[in-house]
């Protein structure tokens, strides 16, 4: 099942310059197999705007490296890996938003400087009184809420933002405060559905061309992916489709799509375009 993650410029950002929090950042991104990267318009012009300010600070060394980080965040927009979400413009009237933003009191104000080991040095703290973006993230949020049932997250470490969320009975991610223990589950690779996992047998052949690519077998296997053994034509970023079966028979096979996210000396981890069903995943590993 997918779930669906709306990220903050100040969270987002995380992804591309290494501040406190890009652990978990970096983990929705390239690990879950179940979470969506939403972000909204407004927050899309905020990160451009916070890759200019990082470099005024220090934080990004160069016009090189800023722009570097510019194209990929540009290009993740582009492939989807970050989803612009599609705003229905009557929830701008959602006005019980506005009044929790004028009545919910912003928290103590924290320090003003952070310590960033890997610069050496301090970077001033970002935003923390909500202001209109987060008013048009809150009402997009609301929207994802209910269209979702509740599967879903905001993610944000704006604290004044947490309080407001709070108040509308929003779930969040705070990537400042989050330990990768803790997880939701619902987005966790780890612990709880790869735990004892069948072995399953994998043939995979290149989406584009069709050519064969390997045979191998899976490590673990969930509903959102699966890692499987080491072959050199998983390259990251390749799309691949998937013969999944069990090791002793043909029967029962799922097909499906999928893009190697993640490798390393001895693993490829692919994650599917489309999650396998409750019923299928239940299919290919009781057998």
């Amino acid at each position: 099942m997918k779930i669906h993650c709306l990220l903050d410029a100040n969270s987002i950002i995380k992804h591309y310059v290494n501040l406190p929090g890009s652990d978990i950042i970096n983990y929705l991104f390239d690990r879950s197999p179940a979470a969506v990267i939403n972000i909204s318009n407004v927050q899309i012009a905020e990160v451009v705007s916070l890759f200019y300010r990082f470099q005024r600070e220090g934080i990004i060394s160069s016009d090189k490296e800023r722009e570097e980080f510019k194209d990929t965040f540009f290009n993740d927009i582009r492939v989807s890996k970050v989803t612009r979400y599609a705003f229905v413009d009557e929830h701008l009237l959602d006005f019980d938003v506005y009044d929790k933003i004028t009545s919910t009191p912003p928290p103590v104000k924290k320090p003003i400087l952070t310590f960033i080991s890997k610069f050496g040095g301090f970077v001033k703290e970002l935003k923390d009184i909500a202001d209109t973006g987060d008013a048009i993230m809150l009402m997009i949020m609301r929207e994802i809420n209910f269209i979702a049932d509740g599967n879903c997250y905001l993610v944000t470490c704006d604290g004044h933002v947490l309080k407001i969320a709070e108040t509308l009975k929003l779930k969040v991610i705070n990537p400042e405060n989050t330990k990768i223990n803790n997880i939701p589950q619902c987005l966790d690779i780890r612990k709880y559905r790869r735990i004892n996992s069948p072995v399953l047998k994998v043939i995979c052949k290149d989406c584009v061309t069709k050519e064969p690519l390997c045979s191998t077998s899976t490590l673990d296997v969930c509903e959102g992916g699966i890692c499987v053994r080491r072959h050199s034509n998983f390259t990251d970023g390749r799309s691949i489709e998937i013969k999944l079966s069990p090791i002793s028979r043909d029967n029962p096979t799922v097909e499906l799509r999928g893009q190697v996210i993640r490798s390393n000396n001895w693993s490829n981890v692919i994650r599917f375009v489309e999650p396998m069903s409750s019923d299928l995943y239940s299919s290919i590993t009781n057998n």
